[in-house]
């Protein structure tokens, strides 16, 4: 359960950082598409285009059945069989913080969690119980949001029992209508919502209370953060919550979405069973929708707290609703969106210079409550560049404005988002259900769109040639308004920092205005990845295991390879290949040199291309390709579709062959590097897990230390490419693996062409062992960092053992068994916690060993205590082993996840990759259900009694400064 509060005020407080990720297109027997051919699809489609009547509503996906029952509740139901035997169900209620009265601030969440809490079919806690008989795990898959304007409860269900969809609904009825919201529920609860509301304190949420009421100026949104008062929450009247139910929790406010493998008029009809007879209350209270006002002047919050890591300028643009009802909205949609993205990658390019104006930026428009659409900019900048970021980010959306996008720009663009509508198109029988429930849940609140996958693929066909470089110029000046505007400033406090004034920023809005700007200008060097083809290879032996659904096969070169094609995704194919050594072959004083070498060259561009032109040669392909070295291997990962598998494989090639030496861009992230290293320690959380590396590191250089700002200027470019060369210039030892939709036949040319030609001289590394291990008997450590009143408590153990995929998953599965009784115990019991772990494994590299976990955040004064009661739970655990019930529970719900998995294809490059580096036969993957299945209670409490003992054990507190 979160507030969705949070969700904004992570939203706010980071610069937009991502880059688009461009892909390739390319055919899977290596033949480049033609350009003319491409010309004459696009220019096919413009006729047609022509013919539409963009006037007419956007059409709704005829594969969704929506209905409305007589007390006004929707629903929206679809079968889908991705997965099989499973079903996502939805309750969605419009009543969000927006309608609390003044002594309710906080009650629509706490409403959300008394779901959980006793009920007409459920007493209290038993409904978690009842959902992890079926295989649902609470948190992971049970769980729930509340935001300014709505709730959503989120349940999957498991259909192995035909009777497990009446079940669900069940439940959801019981949320709907059937919380008990008896006084001892109440105030057993108080306690775990006060701990959720603690746990979200810090910097962010400090400075996020203070410039949400200009955020949110003269608007009811500044006045009722989901989260609510702490003083609310404590001592609230029972009947303050009860009434925010009963005004609120009505049919004609509510929606049930269901999508699974299921029939859907049986569907529409147990709806009808569990939701039709419900009425909505006698004079029902309007649901008010609450206007975020407009203002001429430019609003400014600078907000500093002495715990934030990071500083950023953002200017938020409210604009009224932007609704997209017609094919002519759409159409504009696809409009902002080119603009967006196009000013993004622009951005991106400044961030890659040598002397960066920011550390990251980036614009977007979002939907942060029901009434108003935000256009955003920002940027992450260095202490001292507020107003140059600032002046940087509004110079290009100037620019534009003045001298527009290029041609280029936008062809690319529509190639990028045209390869994305076809990818889906492509795998529309392949999409899992979870993406359609999201979309339903948007249309219930917001009345987004929800055309059908043919229908948006055929739409992008046909409007994007339709789309001119002028409309898309235009969007800076219908986003970019002179009023509605807010500047948010966010940064560190500490004696000697100096932040703009207010007019400061003001005056940067006119300077940038009457700037002289030149044009940007479109440039790339290239158009071919590999003008000349490196001489082939061969493959020289293959395998087939029929069992596991392999091929493997050996080039001429000595490099392995293992294919396993499937079909659970129609346009997909993944890559994974490692070889032993990394980091570890290097000595102290060049581990930082070996740790940022691999990022430096995946940032850098590859071949004849910078990374931002890579971007540009890739536009409109799905191909990607990302190099890596870890502590103890060298690995490199992609993934693709069946036509651009060609442009992987090169990739792959030259980056194993072509590092590009780019001097700008390390330079930039020197400068970034610095910037952020200057501030992070600011915050408590860092603070935290440095010390707890450093401890379990035993101090050792290699740990969780931060490097220094000497550190990262002494740095060498030279001395990195030359580490990254000597990981990858040399293929011996990789052994590749590719899982997807891919013909073994088609592929063994393309391999030997470009994985039989990386060169290889058969050498035989490892890694070295670097000592990287807790210290050994009973330690206790007390962090002192932060000053909000929250501890954490961090339980570890930790020692040398055999491994073996058995013990493996005992450890695993007491993990899990653990975990159910800490909620049980420190949440519902005690109410001392918002949420519990318990996790553990057991691993082979460096060396054998197990490591398992326990943690969870308290107030401070309830450390020892709750300590304790975990400490009598791990006794239970030792002398009466888990109950057969608990068990059963974890088997459900992994051997529900593993038949999830199993259709996957990232599951299977996993487990092929890590038992192939591991040494382990292959075929054990066959034994994973087998494996869960055979884990007994008395396993479970011999586990403790091996591994959770107070002579190996280490307890880190953190706790509030004094």
């Amino acid at each position: 359960m979160k507030t969705k509060n949070a969700i904004i005020t992570n939203f706010i407080n980071k610069s937009i950082l991502n880059i688009l990720n461009i892909k390739t297109m390319w055919k899977a027997n290596g033949r480049r598409i033609s350009l003319l051919a491409v010309g004459l699809i696009c220019f096919g489609f413009i006729a047609s285009a022509q013919q539409l009547n963009l006037e007419q509503a956007i059409p709704t996906d005829p594969n969704v059945k929506i209905g409305k029952l007589d007390n006004g509740l929707t629903y929206y139901v679809r079968e889908n069989n991705q997965p099989e035997n499973k079903m996502e169900l939805r309750l969605v209620v419009k009543a969000g913080s927006i309608l609390e009265e003044d002594n309710q601030q906080g009650l629509a969440h706490f409403m959300e969690h008394m779901g959980f809490n006793g009920s007409t079919n459920f007493s209290e806690n038993e409904l978690i119980s009842f959902l992890q008989k079926m295989g649902v795990e609470f948190g992971a898959d049970l769980n729930a949001y509340t935001s300014f304007d709505e709730t959503v409860y989120i349940l999957p269900i498991p259909l192995n029992e035909p009777e497990n969809i009446e079940k669900g609904l069940l439940v959801l009825s019981d949320w709907a209508f059937g919380a008990l919201l008896t006084d001892k529920d109440i105030d057993d609860e108080r306690g775990v919502v006060v701990e959720e509301w603690r746990t979200g304190r810090g910097a962010s949420q400090r400075m996020s209370d203070r410039y949400f009421g200009k955020l949110f100026q003269n608007s009811r949104y500044a006045e009722r953060l989901p989260i609510g008062k702490v003083d609310i929450l404590r001592n609230f009247e029972y009947d303050a919550l009860r009434s925010f139910y009963k005004d609120w929790y009505r049919p004609d406010l509510m929606s049930v979405v269901a999508v699974g493998d299921m029939d859907v008029n049986e569907m529409t009809t147990l709806i009808e069973k569990y939701f039709g007879k419900q009425q909505n209350p006698a004079n029902s209270r309007e649901r008010k929708y609450f206007e975020v006002p407009g203002h001429e002047e430019t609003i400014v919050a600078i907000e500093t707290d002495p715990e934030q890591s990071s500083t950023q300028v953002e200017m938020y643009i409210k604009h009224p609703k932007i609704e997209t009802n017609t094919l002519a909205d759409y159409r504009k949609a696809i409009i902002r969106s080119a603009y967006s993205g196009m000013l993004n990658l622009r951005l991106n390019e400044l961030r890659q210079q040598a002397d960066p104006p920011f550390i990251g930026a980036g614009v977007g428009v979002q939907d942060f409550v029901a009434t108003s659409t935000f256009f955003s900019m920002s940027a992450a900048v260095p202490q001292d560049g507020i107003i140059k970021g600032f002046e940087a980010v509004l110079r290009e959306n100037e620019r534009v404005a003045r001298h527009g996008f290029t041609a280029g720009e936008l062809e690319r663009y529509k190639k990028q988002y045209l390869a994305s509508q076809e990818r889906a198109f492509n795998d529309r029988d392949k999409t899992e259900s979870g993406v359609y429930t999201n979309r339903y849940v948007s249309n219930f609140l917001s009345n987004s769109p929800i055309p059908s996958t043919e229908f948006r693929y055929e739409f992008a066909q046909q409007v994007l040639p339709t789309i001119t470089v002028a409309e898309v110029n235009n969007m800076a000046k219908e986003l970019f308004l002179d009023e509605n505007r807010v500047i948010i400033v966010l940064g560190p406090e500490a004696e000697g920092l100096k932040y703009p004034t207010e007019q400061d920023l003001l005056e940067v809005l006119t300077n940038v205005e009457n700037e002289e700007l030149e044009p940007y200008e479109d440039t790339m060097g290239g158009t071919e990845l590999l003008p000349t083809l490196p001489p082939a290879g061969s493959v020289v032996s293959q395998t087939e295991n029929a069992a596991l659904g392999i091929v493997d096969l050996e080039l001429s070169n000595g490099v392995k390879v293992t294919l396993k094609p499937t079909e659970f995704k129609n346009d997909e194919i993944v890559m994974s290949a490692s070889a032993k050594g990394g980091q570890s072959l290097y000595p102290d004083e060049d581990h930082l040199n070996a740790s940022f070498a691999s990022s430096i060259v995946a940032n850098s561009g590859v071949g004849q291309f910078s990374s931002t032109d890579l971007q540009k040669l890739l536009a409109g392909k799905n191909a990607r390709v990302s190099p890596s070295i870890g502590m103890y291997s060298q690995s490199i990962s992609g993934n693709t579709t069946p036509k651009d598998l060609e442009a992987m494989l090169q990739l792959t090639h030259l980056y194993f062959t072509q590092p590009y030496k780019n001097e700008d861009f390390f330079k930039s992230f020197q400068t970034s590097q610095k910037a952020q290293l200057a501030m992070i320690m600011a915050s408590p959380d860092i603070q935290f897990q440095i010390a707890i590396g450093k401890l379990l590191t035993q101090n050792n250089p290699r740990g969780a230390s931060l490097p220094t700002a000497e550190d990262i200027d002494a740095l060498s470019l030279d001395r990195m490419l030359e580490i990254y060369k000597e990981r990858f210039a040399d293929a011996s030892g990789f052994h590749f693996t590719f899982v997807g939709n891919f013909d073994v036949e088609a592929m063994k040319p393309l391999l030997a062409q470009y994985l039989g030609s990386l060169p290889a001289s058969n050498k035989n590394e490892t890694y070295r062992d670097l000592g990287l291990t807790p210290p050994s008997g009973n330690v206790e450590e007390v962090i002192r960092v932060g000053q909000d009143d929250k501890a954490m408590v961090v339980m570890v153990f930790s020692d040398e053992d055999e491994y073996t995929l058995e013990n493996s998953e005992v450890i695993s599965q007491m993990g899990e068994i653990l975990t159910i009784k800490l909620i049980e115990t420190l949440r519902e019991e005690i109410g001392g916690v918002y949420g519990a772990s318990a996790g553990g494994s057991a691993g082979k590299t460096p060396s054998e060993r197990y490591q398992f976990i326990v943690q969870f955040p308290c107030a401070p004064e309830n450390v020892e205590k709750l300590t304790e009661a975990t400490w009598r739970e791990i006794e239970k655990l030792k002398t009466e082993g888990p109950t057969a019930e608990d068990l059963a529970k974890v088997h459900e719900t992994k051997k529900r996840q593993l038949t999830e998995n199993k259709e996957r294809n990232g599951y299977w490059l996993g487990r092929l990759s890590s038992y192939q580096a591991d040494g382990i036969d292959r075929e054990e993957i066959l034994n994973s259900e087998a494996r869960i299945e055979s884990v007994t209670p008395e396993a479970i409490k011999a586990a403790a009694n091996k591994y959770l003992t107070k002579e190996q054990y280490i307890r880190i507190l953190k706790l509030p400064q004094e």
